[in-house]
């Protein structure tokens, strides 16, 4: 059997050295990043304990159709262009990120897998995402500017909210290395694709 154990790039916790790679190390300090790491650090402790061929994948932000999250940004930016109501940011606009579309994650935990297969990678870790830092702002530009719209965003925070990090993104080059995994899909074409999906969807963004 192989296992990939689905992590995230918050298990790095806030670091003034970006992008982050496999080597760092994982110093999170709030508790949804430090319940990543945590995963992260037993998954791998059943290597090098039980010869179990497991590999964490530490994922980008992640996005695209039927994710009913109203509290995460794309999907709320979808609701509001549906509605015609501006964008609700949680903070200030400014905190940076990195997304990365769900297709190409998928092929990203696929990658790894085979990678297992071939006798790579157990007890190791491996970053997926787009290596582009981009502010909550930008996104939801992106977005209105797709879907035809111009909407103000709500901006209802100042600084970054409590227990998030403002600044992460992550270097994929060691998983590019191993098997070839890239992105496929771009910011704008994966924006419009989820968009799409809403639209096609509309009862899962219903208030």
């Amino acid at each position: 059997s192989r296992v990939v154990v689905a992590s995230s790039d918050t298990a790095y916790g806030p670091s003034e050295v970006l992008p982050y790679t496999e080597a760092m190390a994982l110093e999170a300090s709030h508790p949804y990043d430090a319940s990543k790491a945590a995963a992260d650090i037993i998954a791998r402790s059943y290597w090098s304990t039980y010869g179990l061929p497991v590999a964490v994948a530490r994922m980008a932000n992640l996005y695209g159709g039927g994710d009913r999250n109203r509290s995460r940004l794309v999907p709320e930016t979808a609701a509001a262009i549906i509605a015609g109501r501006p964008p609700v940011i949680r903070s200030d606009g400014s905190p940076q990120r990195d997304f990365l579309y769900v297709t190409d994650a998928v092929e990203a935990y696929l990658a790894i897998l085979d990678l297992l297969e071939d006798g790579v990678g157990a007890g190791e870790p491996f970053n997926a995402g787009s290596g582009v830092p981009l502010r909550a702002l930008d996104i939801v530009e992106v977005m209105c500017r797709l879907a035809g719209v111009e909407l103000d965003p709500d901006v209802r925070g100042s600084g970054v909210p409590q227990g998030e990090i403002k600044r992460h993104w992550i270097d994929s080059s060691k998983l590019h290395r191993l098997s070839g995994w890239e992105p496929k899909v771009g910011l704008e074409e994966g924006l419009a694709l989820t968009l799409d999906w809403y639209r096609a969807h509309p009862e899962v963004l219903a208030d």
